[in-house]
Parts: structure tokens; sequence; C-alpha cells
């Protein structure tokens, strides 16, 4: 059984579990701190309701740094255990998120070095340009091979705010949550990062 299947939690908690399943069932969004306080003591559904609201940040910062789809998810279901396992003796509900990157971060960094995962994944399909102009998608696919090439060779501080932010669309502030960086930061490392691929391409390239 996954340990964030939603279910209620075990009747030592019951007054707790019962009203945090119920606004889950009513769609009334609970704070992380009173899901984390729910999870902590055995909540099942607080816990399945945590860990929907954080996969998407958690698997882009995990594909962000290993570029491969099946260990990303791997890595985010690893790291989801850990923090349901480790839930009882954490202290600090109002950083959830920040420790549950923390954590994702930490076993991408281990997976990488166990499989030495380097290369990209091929580009999408749909990125590829359209079928019905056999030249265009040429064009597309060596366009994107050369952009994606650089952004590849790019230091890490500069590479991963770009490929979570313009690669996996995610804001910059759910960036900075994902990096354990301030927006602030995010935003200049982009900035930087962006200035080396045009000096790299050329300006025409990033269009």
């Amino acid at each position: 059984m996954r340990p964030y299947r939603r279910e209620c939690g075990p009747a030592t908690s019951r007054s707790r579990t019962m009203s945090t399943c119920t606004m889950i069932r009513k769609g009334i969004s609970a704070s992380d701190e009173a899901l984390v306080s729910a999870a902590a003591n055995g909540d099942r559904a607080a816990f399945a309701e945590l860990a929907a609201r954080y996969r998407r940040i958690a698997y882009a910062v995990a594909y962000a740094q290993l570029r491969h789809r099946e260990t990303a998810e791997d890595v985010v279901q690893e790291a989801l255990i850990k923090a349901f396992s480790r839930l009882p003796s954490f202290r600090r509900a109002d950083r959830w998120a920040a420790w549950l990157m923390r954590i994702v971060r930490n076993a991408a960094t281990d997976a990488a070095r166990r499989r030495s995962l380097r290369s990209a994944e091929p580009i999408p399909p749909h990125l590829m340009g359209s079928d019905d102009n056999p030249e265009e998608q040429l064009l597309a696919q060596e366009r994107l091979r050369t952009v994606a090439a650089a952004v590849q060779a790019l230091p890490e501080k500069f590479r991963l705010p770009i490929v979570l932010h313009y690669g996996s669309g995610l804001t910059v502030p759910e960036a900075a949550l994902a990096l354990g960086l301030p927006a602030s930061t995010v935003i200049g490392r982009i900035a930087g990062g962006l200035r080396i691929l045009r000096r790299r391409l050329g300006h025409e390239r990033l269009q």
C-alpha cells in the first residue's frame, strides 16, 4: 500500500482525522500546517493531499537534475516515502514544502551518482514542428537540439532555474521553492543564464 493513499487515519487521532478527511472530501483547502499535523498522526488522506499539492514541482526539479523521466518519477516516489516515514519527528510544519524539495534534490543527486545520467532524453515529438512540412520539421529539430545542447552545457546554477522555468513551466516562486533559493536569486540566475546563451547562440536562436 502506498503511504499516501487517500484514506483516513487510525482511531487514535479520530477527531483530527475526521475533520481533515471531511475538508478534503468537500474540496475545502486546508493549510500545509494542518495537513502535516494530521499526516504525522497517521492521516493518509492528509498526506495524499500534500503529495498531490507538490508532486508537480517535485517532479520538475527531479527531472531537471536527471533528464530522465522514469528515474525522476522514481525519485519523487522515493522522496515521498521518506517524507512520510519521517513526519512523526518533523517539527517545522510551516517548512514542509521546502523540506520535501530538499529530500527530492538529495534523492535526485544520489540517483544521478548511481546511474551516471548525463544525456538528455529525445526532444518530444510535439516540439519538432509540423509533420506536413518535412523541411520545417528538420530545421526545428536542429534548432532545438542546438539550444538544448547549449542549455545542458550551462553551469548547474544557471541551467536548473532555466530548465524549471522555461522547460517545466514553473513560476519563479515555484522554481525558488524547488531549488531552495530566494526568488530574487532565481531571477538573477535565469537572467545570467540567458545572457550566456545569447552570447553562445546568437539572439535569434532564443526567440
